[in-house]
């Protein structure tokens, strides 16, 4: 269980990390909304005043069930933005491959050009007409 003098420090903290509350007005929902990168509280108000007075108190049940231990560990799990980055996955630095480019050809054409030599038979055929 969380002291009511820790909950208030905390709340201080995140008070002063938030800064000044000035909510917008969502024409969609037709409301004034607040929310900070740092917490994941929304708040809702039909007026300005409103939000401004109740996101305090939307903090501070947050913070309290913080302390508590109930969140789930995904609401605040930082991450260091690499995705799906594994060491040593992937192409290792210094190689390269061919560049290539999609191109749609009739299934005969294609179904011969797969065997290894008449590619290659492609190939010297374009290089002697390009040069």
């Amino acid at each position: 269980m969380a002291s009511k003098k820790a909950l208030d420090k905390e709340l201080k903290i995140a008070l002063n990390e938030v800064g000044e509350i000035s909510p917008w007005y969502d024409k969609r929902t037709k409301s004034w909304l607040f929310s900070h990168e740092l917490y994941p509280v929304e708040c809702e108000g039909s007026s300005r005043e409103e939000v401004i007075t109740k996101f305090p108190l939307y903090l501070r049940d947050f913070i309290e069930e913080r302390l508590k231990g109930n969140l789930a560990p995904f609401v605040e799990k930082k991450t260091k933005g690499h995705g799906g980055y594994r060491p040593g996955a992937g192409r290792p630095k210094g190689t390269t491959s061919e560049t290539k480019q999609r191109i749609y050809l009739p299934t005969d054409i294609v179904n011969w050009i797969r065997v290894p030599e008449h590619l290659l038979m492609v190939r010297k055929l374009v290089t002697k007409t390009c040069s």
